[in-house]
């Protein structure tokens, strides 16, 4: 993990500007760290932002005090994006602005991914973040050309979806990533492709309904198929837009046929992005379990042949710094 050296500094951009609207709370980020949390106990109340503000403040004050010999934060170490916030420059004054939001505040979901990291959390809504988000718009808060990240459980389910997408897509200058499972069908989604301002993120993991069966434990391989379908037919930009993710499942997709189905399906549908993971629940930044040499040589395969298929590969900062730092068995 990475250490900050004598007259360095952590300039961290999530300390100072993002927002992470988790299932019981509200902090900074979302990386393998904690990070700070605003609210800890979060249940829908109204949000003071400038009660987060100082709480930002106060974070960036200690990292630049000369008599605080902790350079990073207790809540911050071992964090695996450390490197990218290194300054040598003490921490300038910044203003309250959020340009960087994560939804991830609901678990439920419409499918059984064999490796879900969130299979043991509780299911359902807590809150509404709806009021948050038009607050933060209200205030001149939320920068126009902000990072959204939407994920789960299954976003799309949740009651608030079409009304908060309606509400970004209108708002924003920038593009809204969000993590599906492709199973729903959603108007708003077709809007923000024809709009530009989407990119989906489905992971599929195969491409035949037995295997998919297998991982995602849910029949729901066709209606997936369906429903990208009929994304790139309602707009042509949709190809552009939509990412099919590949997530290694220990002996049922670790194999060369699966993955060659796979860039077929995605070079069928004309798909133009592809990316492949590991199973973060195995394989996660905080234990050591060595991955598979195997690994290493399917995903040189799926890169190869993705090339091949003029697809262009997308990478995960988490997998890629995962795989650099792990031993190999």
């Amino acid at each position: 993990m990475a250490f900050l050296k004598k007259n360095e500094y952590l300039n961290c951009h999530f300390m100072k500007h993002s927002l992470h609207f988790f299932q019981d709370s509200i902090k900074a980020c979302c990386t393998n760290a904690q990070g700070p949390v605003f609210y800890p106990d979060y249940s829908g109340e109204v949000i003071d932002w400038n009660y987060i503000f100082n709480i930002r403040k106060k974070y960036i004050k200690n990292i630049n005090s000369f008599w605080n010999k902790k350079t990073i934060p207790d809540c911050c170490k071992n964090c695996s994006e450390l490197n990218l916030y290194k300054s040598k420059d003490k921490v300038k004054k910044f203003e309250n602005i959020i340009d960087t939001v994560y939804f991830h505040h609901s678990m439920s979901c419409n499918a059984k991914c064999v490796y879900c990291c969130y299979r043991e959390r509780s299911k359902g809504y807590n809150y509404k973040v709806l009021p948050a988000v038009k607050s933060l718009i209200d205030n001149k808060i939320l920068s126009k050309h902000a990072s959204i990240y939407m994920s789960g459980g299954e976003i799309t389910i949740n009651p608030e979806f079409e009304e908060l997408l309606y509400l970004l897509i209108n708002y924003l200058d920038s593009k809204i990533e969000i993590l599906t499972s492709g199973i729903k069908y959603c108007k708003s989604i077709e809007s923000a492709f024809k709009a530009d301002r989407c990119i989906l993120i489905i992971s599929p993991d195969c491409a035949d309904r037995e295997t998919y069966k297998k991982i995602k434990r849910v029949d729901c391989f066709d209606e997936l198929v369906n429903n990208l379908k009929t994304y790139i037919s309602a707009c042509e930009n949709a190809k552009n837009n939509i990412i099919l993710k590949y997530i290694i499942v220990d002996n049922i997709n670790d194999n060369n046929e699966e993955i060659e189905k796979f860039i077929n399906l995605a070079k069928n549908l004309g798909v133009k992005n592809v990316r492949m993971d590991i199973d973060y629940e195995k394989y996660n930044i905080d234990n050591y379990e060595a991955i598979p040499q195997k690994y290493y040589d399917l995903i040189l395969f799926f890169n190869k042949l993705a090339k091949d298929a003029n697809l262009n590969v997308q990478h995960c900062n988490q997998v890629d710094f995962i795989l650099s730092k792990r031993t190999k068995s």
